[in-house]
Parts: C-alpha cells; sequence; structure tokens
C-alpha cells in the first residue's frame, strides 16, 4: 500500500503540501488536482491516525445510544433506530468522515470515564448522544467545560441550553388525538412507553391534551416497554376493565401486540376498535389490517444530528437548536366513516 510521501514524489510536491491538498487545505487547484490524480494513481488511502497527528481532528464522530437497565434493550432487540443511523451515516460517508456506534447503559459505572476519554485522547471529533430516558446527565458539564462538539437528540428534560434536536413527540401525540376526535370515539385507553423515557412522556402530555381540548376527558392507560410482548400484556389488562373503541399505542411494536389480542376477541380492526402506532416502521406494512401510525423521519432526524454536529466541529456555528415534525401516515387500522365528528380545538 502506497503512504503519503509516495503520493507526494510522484506529484512532485512536499509531504505537507500532499497532506493539505489531500485533506481540503488551501492549495493551489492544479496542485490539488494533481495530487489526487497520483493518490488515485497509487490507490492511497489516508492514514485516520497520521491526519489526526497533522491536522488535529480525526475525522471521526460517534453515535451514542443510550440504554436503562430496568427496561427491555431497544436499541439491539428492535429495528427503531435503523433508519435513524442510515441518515447519521449518509450525511458523515458524505462529508468523509467514520463513524463509531456505541451503547452505553445509564448504570455504567465508567460513563463519566468514558467521556473524559473521548474528550482527552481526540479520537472523536463530536459526538451524538441519544439519551431515551429521563436522567441526570452529569457528563454535558464535561462536554459544554471543554468545548467539546456534542447534539443531544430529545431535550425535553434538560432544558434548552443543550445542543439538541426536538423530535416534537408533543405534536405527534395531539394528532392523534384529533384522529379520534374525529371518529367519535369516546372509549379511548393508550399503551404507553416507560414512564420515565422522554419520547413516551411528551406523546403521552400531547396526547391527553388533545383529548382534553377535544372534550374527552377519560382515558384507560398502561405502559410497556416499546416491544411487541409489553403491548400484548397491557392490552389483556386493558380488556378485563373494558372495551375500547379507539387504542393508541405510542410505538409500532406494541401496538402489534395490542392488536393481536383485539383479535383473539373478535374485534374487527378498525370497524369495532381504531389502532394508531408511532414510529413508522416496516412492521406497519405487515400487519393485517396496515397500521396507522405517527412518522417520526427518523432519516432525517438522523441527517440533521450529523450536519448539525459537522457544524459545530467545522466552527461555522456555536450551538444548536433543531427539530423535526412528525407526521401522521394514515392506513387501513383507523379509517372508518366518521360517526360523531368533534372538533379539535388549537393549542
Amino acid at each position: 500500500m502506497a503512504n503519503l510521501k509516495e503520493v507526494a514524489d510522484l506529484a512532485g510536491v512536499s509531504v505537507a503540501t500532499a497532506s493539505t491538498a489531500l485533506t481540503g487545505g488551501p492549495v493551489k487547484e492544479s496542485t490539488r488536482k494533481r495530487v489526487l490524480e497520483c493518490a488515485k494513481q497509487l490507490n492511497y488511502v489516508p492514514n485516520r491516525i497520521g491526519r489526526t497527528l497533522n491536522t488535529g481532528k480525526s475525522n471521526t464522530i460517534a453515535l451514542l445510544m443510550m440504554t436503562c437497565a430496568e427496561y427491555a434493550d431497544i436499541v439491539h432487540k428492535t429495528s427503531l433506530f435503523y433508519y435513524l443511523q442510515q441518515g447519521v451515516l449518509a450525511v458523515v460517508h458524505a462529508a468523509d468522515y467514520s463513524l463509531r456506534l456505541e451503547v452505553k447503559a445509564h448504570e455504567d459505572p465508567g460513563l463519566l470515564d468514558y467521556f473524559e476519554q473521548i474528550i482527552g485522547d481526540k479520537t472523536l471529533d463530536g459526538i451524538i448522544i441519544v439519551p431515551q430516558y429521563r436522567r441526570d446527565y452529569p457528563f454535558l458539564y464535561a462536554l459544554q467545560k471543554h468545548g467539546f462538539p456534542y447534539v443531544m437528540m430529545r431535550p425535553a428534560c434538560f432544558g434548552r441550553d443543550v445542543n439538541h434536536l426536538d423530535l416534537e413527540n408533543y405534536h405527534g401525540g395531539r394528532l392523534v388525538a384529533q384522529v379520534f376526535a374525529q371518529r367519535g370515539c369516546s372509549r379511548i385507553a393508550m399503551i404507553n412507553g416507560p414512564e420515565t423515557h422522554v419520547d413516551a412522556i411528551e406523546r403521552e402530555r400531547g396526547f391527553f391534551e388533545g383529548l382534553v381540548a377535544a372534550g374527552i376527558k377519560k382515558v384507560t392507560k398502561r405502559y410497556g416497554d416499546f416491544t411487541v410482548p409489553s403491548g400484548t400484556l397491557a392490552m389483556e389488562s386493558i380488556m378485563k376493565e373494558f372495551t375500547p373503541d379507539a387504542i393508541f399505542c405510542s410505538n409500532d411494536y406494541m401496538a402489534a401486540g395490542a392488536m393481536k389480542i383485539l383479535q383473539a376477541h373478535r374485534l374487527k380492526i378498525p370497524d369495532d376498535v381504531a389502532v394508531v402506532g408511532y414510529d413508522n416502521t416496516d412492521l406497519c406494512l405487515a400487519l393485517e389490517p396496515t397500521l396507522t401510525t405517527v412518522d417520526y423521519q427518523a432519516e432525517e432526524v438522523g441527517r440533521s444530528l450529523a450536519r448539525g454536529l459537522l457544524e459545530l466541529v467545522a466552527g461555522k456555528v456555536k450551538s444548536l437548536a433543531m427539530s423535526v415534525r412528525p407526521f401522521l401516515v394514515e392506513r387501513e387500522s383507523h379509517l372508518q366513516k366518521i360517526k360523531h365528528p368533534r372538533r379539535l380545538s388549537k393549542k
């Protein structure tokens, strides 16, 4: 494999000039073109460790997914974050960066040491953090103190003084409330995710406030953990209490579990009961009937997170406050002639 000196010799420039040309630094365009052609001719692959030493940057960022020992590991056991990761990868690769995927538990005793290490060893230029659960985040102080580029998804419980992207889960919850109000539903239940999950908190708040605005005040609620089995158990519990005419599950996996129980009770979806999920995963099209859901635009969220972080790394911005708005995807599980339409007041 060719090295940088061989590329420089073939191009007739110094090693420093060759390195600058290959990393997009300030050189004449003719020189850059010549160096790139020589690198291609020699099949030269840049050494990222050497680049870090020369430029002070690793051209690598991390995507950190945080889990909680108390609940199911939906990072490894579901595809919920697949399209988000693909969005991050698309932007990172287009910018000639590498992506390091990390999964850490909130309870990991070495979590603070992990952040101190990435700040100090300069193997990363920045980090995207997907925290999921409502916890204290002492590592934020270290990141901000050292000016280390970062961006967090779901900032609802962290305040607005952090670099963040808001998924607007509250708006998504209100969209579902509007669906049920328009159907004239009165026996409504919600199967939500863990009580401390940031998405679950905001989806529930938007849903309940949307129903109240439509004059619907009584809602039965159960909690799951965003998995199919938890949706099954929650639906079984609800059926022991009453038979609903509408179910909102705060993710598609729990909706799949709920639909299984409803069908076992010989209830027709959507004629007897409407079902709406959240996330718009591939599972929605595999269900019978197909599942109406809220799409939080996972791939665009990933792209926005990566673009924003790279702008911080490049020094183009000093802080970030972004959002991506979800929208309703109508499918068979809720479509029915409106019986008693209600009007949902504006927020």
